[in-house]
Formats: C-alpha cells, structure tokens, sequence
C-alpha cells in the first residue's frame, strides 16, 4: 500500500512537470513570440551596427543635438520589415521563414519598427517601436 501511494504521488509529479514542461515550450515557439523575438533581434542588429554608423553616428556633436533632440520625439522613418531583411547585402534574408510561421504570416510592407533616438545618443541609447501586421 506504502508503495502505491509512492508511485501514485511520484506519477503525479511527473504528470505535472510534463504539463509545465509542455506549456513553457508552446509558449516560447508559439508563432507571435517567434515573430517578436526574431524582429527585436532583427532590428537591434539594424539599428546598432547598420543604421547608427550611417546616420546619428555622424550627428552626435555638440552642433546636432536640437536635430537630435527633435527626432527623439517623433522617431526616424519607419523601417519596413522587406527592408531588414534585405539591408546589408540581404544579411537576414534568411529570417523570412519566422514571418511565415505555422500559418502565421506577416505583410512585410506593412510590418514596420521605428526608432527613437535617446539621450545622449550612443549605439545604444533609442528605443523601439514594433508595428506587426500579420494574420
């Protein structure tokens, strides 16, 4: 009897832990999170070792603060998911695969980050802003 009520609380735990198990992985490889991080990483990689050497890299003096200053506010032009995936010799090219996800498809016109430069506008002082358009 001893090892009845043993085995039962042990399969028990076993039963709960695979349930856990199962839900942190449905999860984390859900379609939307897949498409969340693949974009954040996307966009971090555009913004700090592509975009920041082209445009505030050059800007960041004393004379182009208030220029600056401004696009803090209203942010850089929106860059079009077809774009970051093509940038920089088509790098993540690759990646479009995340976009079209189990079903999960998204407009890569319409699906859009734009950035925010942040004091004192280092690589990695701005935030980010997702505009996802998928089914």
């Amino acid at each position: 009897m001893k090892h009845a009520k043993k085995i039962t609380t042990i399969l028990i735990m076993i039963c709960v832990l695979v349930v856990a198990v199962d839900l942190a992985a449905s999860s984390y490889f859900s379609p939307d999170k897949v498409v969340d991080r693949e974009l954040a990483k996307i966009a971090q990689d555009y913004y700090e070792n592509y975009f920041y050497e082209q445009y505030p890299g050059k800007l960041v003096s004393s004379d182009n603060t208030a220029e600056l200053d401004a696009l803090a506010e209203s942010g850089f032009s929106n860059v079009r998911l077809r774009e970051l995936l093509l940038y920089d010799g088509a790098k993540y090219a690759d990646s479009a695969k995340y976009f079209k996800y189990e079903g999960y498809t998204c407009d890569t016109n319409e699906t859009y980050v734009k950035f925010y430069p942040t004091s004192p506008y280092g690589k990695t002082d701005y935030r980010v802003e997702y505009h996802l358009t998928c089914n």
